[in-house]
């Protein structure tokens, strides 16, 4: 208040002897300055010099403290800089060593090392160099094979977007790492299945482009919009010809309207997906395949093997569950209904096969090897059927990724691919062998040993060899109570 005061005086006493320009004698006039703790004007002591240059030398405290120096304004941005700037994170190594590496895109490793780096493969072999500070985890003895991919998987991850609605720490997600799960398929989408995370669960969104063939009418109407598409996409080309020749009359045709999807498929943008069961339907898919050029996954193809050379020239991809059984058409004199052999003889046609299970979920009805949880099972069916055992565990991995156009990501043990794997303790198709370790992304999500879910079977830890108090036990065993004495009471104290 004071300094304003000062200001506005000098700058009248100044006005009225016609003193310099008003800036000199504002900063003049803000050099008077007083403050509460000084002496007060009038005192000997606080009269100022008349002559400016002998302003006393703490002069520069007056001025606003805000205002730095010109050394300091220049180096200030620079340090503001520097300690804004986000420390960038450190690199995460994880590394499996020791076990027996089904690379399924490969030959098998035993006793190899596998490297990964923030998520993905870095390296392979058996003379991997372990950064220091590694998470290692040491496997020896037991089979490591890629995460296994479920196609149309329901209840595992949430959708519409899975990120925003997957219950990261629900007992189905817990459930589907120990079957090995660390892949999914749901509605159009992949996504990460792993266990109290929330990073990194969508894969890949807009996949396919859901179709119908289940009557006459929708064969027709899907024909006809390819047909459309397709002469709307060679017009396009005649009138791009023509410009490109200096043909200034050439006319531009219409946009077509209603046919997006049409022009997405024959394009090779999206895929088509396809339910179909019955062999005049998959006759049907594999000739509009084969005229229009269009990818195509087919979901069931029960009676695929009665048309396996078609959907293989056709480049059809399938999804198929082995166990799934439809009768015989007996008003054909065809082959016709489910075949144990399907899955074999598609295989044999050069078909990419996907193998997942009767049940799209984990039901926990008691239904053992029904549901997603026991994935292996069902391509161990297949293997029943006549597919080879390599050809089952890829239609789980590999083969099921390439259904799913994700073989890039997922579905091998590669270097570059995403850092999943299972970890189990016998050869994956087997009966008896279990999942010791999922890892998704490097992270290990599932720990046998560590869950209550199945610890208690064939635990890894050696159980002691002194038995533990009888109260540990559940249900108690049964104690021996002697009978009562002749002319004792019979109640128990």
């Amino acid at each position: 208040m004071r300094t304003a005061i000062a200001m506005t005086a000098g700058l009248l006493l100044a006005s009225a002897f016609g003193l310099g320009p008003l800036g000199e004698l504002a900063q003049r006039a803000g050099d008077i300055v007083w403050d509460d703790t000084a002496t007060k004007p009038g005192d000997p002591e606080s009269q100022p010099s008349s002559q400016p240059e002998s302003q006393p030398a703490s002069q520069p405290a007056s001025q606003p403290a805000s205002q730095p120096t010109t050394a300091a304004a220049e180096s200030q941005p620079a340090s503001d800089e520097a300690t804004s700037k986000p420390a960038e994170p450190e690199d995460e190594y994880f590394a499996l060593v020791g076990g027996i590496v089904h690379t399924i895109a490969g030959q098998d490793l035993r006793g190899a090392t596998i490297l990964a780096k923030n998520g993905r493969i870095i390296d392979i072999g058996h003379r991997v160099e372990i950064p220091d500070g590694a998470e290692t985890l040491d496997v020896k003895g037991n089979h490591v094979y890629p995460g296994l991919v479920a196609c149309e998987a329901r209840g595992i991850v949430g959708s519409n977007p899975p990120e925003d609605s997957t219950n990261v720490f629900g007992t189905i997600l817990r459930l589907a790492n120990a079957g090995g799960i660390t892949t999914v398929f749901t509605r159009d989408t992949a996504a990460k299945a792993s266990y109290g995370n929330i990073e990194n669960i969508p894969l890949r969104s807009g996949l396919f482009e859901s179709l119908r063939v289940n009557g006459a009418s929708q064969k027709r109407s899907l024909r006809e919009k390819l047909e459309q598409a397709r002469d709307y996409l060679r017009k396009m080309e005649a009138y791009e010809r023509a410009k490109a020749d200096g043909d200034e009359d050439a006319e531009k045709p219409e946009d077509p309207k209603g046919l997006e999807q049409a022009l997405a498929l024959i394009k090779k943008q999206r895929v088509a997906y396809i339910p179909a069961n019955e062999k005049n339907d998959l006759v049907f898919i594999a000739d509009l395949a084969t005229e229009f050029g269009i990818q195509v996954v087919v979901n069931g193809a029960r009676e695929g093997w009665a048309v396996a050379d078609r959907l293989g020239r056709a480049g059809v991809r399938v999804i198929v569950t082995p166990r799934r059984q439809s009768g015989a058409d007996p008003r054909v004199n065809q082959p016709s209904g489910n075949n144990i052999e399907n899955a074999s003889i598609l295989y044999q046609h050069g078909v990419d096969l996907a193998i997942t299970s009767p049940s799209t979920g984990i039901s926990l009805v008691g239904l053992a090897g029904a549901d997603m949880q026991h994935l292996p099972m069902e391509a161990a069916f297949a293997v029943r059927g006549g597919l080879p055992e390599a050809a089952a565990i890829k239609s789980i991995t590999l083969g099921a990724a390439r259904v799913l156009g994700i073989e890039d990501r997922v579905g091998s043990i590669e270097v570059g691919k995403d850092a999943d794997f299972i970890v189990t303790d016998g050869p994956l198709l087997d009966f008896y062998t279990m999942v010791q370790w999922t890892i998704v992304n490097g992270d290990v999500v599932y720990d046998k040993e560590e869950e209550s879910l199945f610890a208690h079977i064939r635990p890894r830890t050696p159980a002691p060899t002194s038995q533990p108090a009888s109260y540990k036990f559940w249900p108690r065993p049964f104690k021996h109570q002697p009978p009562p004495e002749p002319g004792a009471s019979s109640r128990r104290p």
